[in-house]
């Protein structure tokens, strides 16, 4: 197998001795060596989670063999695994609305090359931002989106989604509900920001409501996305602090920072294979 360079192993499992020693020997059996290897415990499940990244160029295996020896390795250990190569690089798709700040910065952020990832397409139901979009050279599909046309809107675009093999998607301030039937088509591969540290000031106008409340602190949260409204995982949070000196817009404008780092922060470990997710929580590793 010369053509990955490396690639990220993801399990986790109930704890028992061994499984550290046994997946570092797995490995090695197949011509690996590993770069870098990450432990949890959560003691409260007793659930051990590992993260190993590792050099595959000189593997003495294919990848569907890799594939089919670590299924044996698993059903051991009762895990649950993951595996990724590193030439199969993730297509990511953006949705977005017209607020434009989030897609900038992933735009930037991608094409400085920090994001391992694609972004194969933007679908807006606005044609706003599509000057944006023709800026980066990425594809913009504009579809509209009403309380009749819904679930066409969603069927059209689960079907560009297909036909370009979108891995993940980004909700870049994209400002519509999605269908239980669209989130499970791509569970824990949805990643919104919401404009507030959750659960706290839902509705429109956050800002508003956080300089009407006194409050001292604003932030933002990236999460997972789940049938449950701004309930799925959380993968990062950000805050900052505020007092009465600031204005609304003062607060906006500082929110927009804030919203831009958390949901690039999460894009990146996405794409990175750095998250899991158990139960309603995450587990990121560095």
């Amino acid at each position: 197998m010369k053509s990955s360079r490396t690639a990220v192993l993801r399990l986790h499992c109930t704890d028992v001795p061994g499984i550290v020693y046994n997946v570092a020997r797995f490995i090695f059996e197949r011509g690996g060596n590993i770069i870098h290897a990450q432990q949890h415990k959560e003691e409260i499940d007793n659930r051990f989670f590992m993260r190993v990244k590792f050099d595959c160029s000189s593997m003495n295996v294919t990848k569907s063999q890799f594939q089919k020896d670590l299924a044996e390795l698993a059903k051991q250990f009762h895990m649950e695994t993951s595996i990724s190569f590193g030439d199969d690089r993730k297509k990511m798709a953006v949705m977005v609305s017209k607020y434009d700040h989030c897609l900038y910065d992933l735009f930037l952020k991608h094409k400085y090359g920090e994001i391992n990832a694609d972004i194969s397409l933007i679908v807006s139901n606005h044609p706003d931002l599509e000057p944006v979009a023709e800026n980066f050279s990425i594809p913009f599909f504009y579809i509209p989106v009403t309380p009749d046309t819904k679930s066409q809107s969603e069927k059209q675009t689960l079907e560009l989604f297909e036909h370009h093999y979108i891995d993940f998607v980004v909700l870049a301030r994209y400002m519509q509900i999605l269908s239980a039937d669209f989130v499970n088509k791509y569970r824990n591969n949805i990643i919104n920001v919401h404009h507030s540290f959750l659960p706290a000031f839902v509705g429109a106008k956050p800002y508003h409501q956080a300089y009407e409340r006194g409050v001292k602190l604003i932030g933002a949260t990236s999460h997972y996305v789940t049938e449950d409204l701004d309930e799925g995982p959380i993968i990062y949070q950000e805050c900052i602090h505020v007092n009465h000196t600031h204005s609304v817009e003062d607060l906006i404008a500082m929110g927009r920072d804030i919203e831009k780092k958390v949901l690039s922060e999460a894009v990146k470990a996405h794409a990175d294979d750095r998250i899991m997710v158990y139960r309603r929580r995450t587990i990121i590793f560095d």
